[in-house]
């Protein structure tokens, strides 16, 4: 089973896609190890920030953890030409 807490772009997306949009921001949920998300299943699920007009996935403490260039709405590779 493919599961959403496990991180991935297309988890990213599909979480975005039903979270509630705060201040340009996404809460996320994944699973943790080192206090980054996680692509596998460990044994804790943290929340993450994913932030679509930079493409980063940030940590409580607003640390950039990721950096998704799929996921930057301003990339010039994701823009329509």
């Amino acid at each position: 089973m493919d599961d959403i807490h496990c991180y991935s772009i297309e988890h990213v997306r599909a979480q975005a896609e039903v979270a509630m949009a705060r201040s340009g921001y996404y809460e996320l949920r994944f699973y943790a190890e080192s206090g980054r998300p996680a692509r596998e299943k460990t044994d804790s699920i943290e929340t993450f920030y994913y932030y679509p007009s930079g493409g980063t996935i940030r940590d409580r403490e607003m640390n950039i953890v990721y950096y998704e260039p799929k996921l930057d709405k301003y990339h010039t590779s994701n823009r329509d030409v």
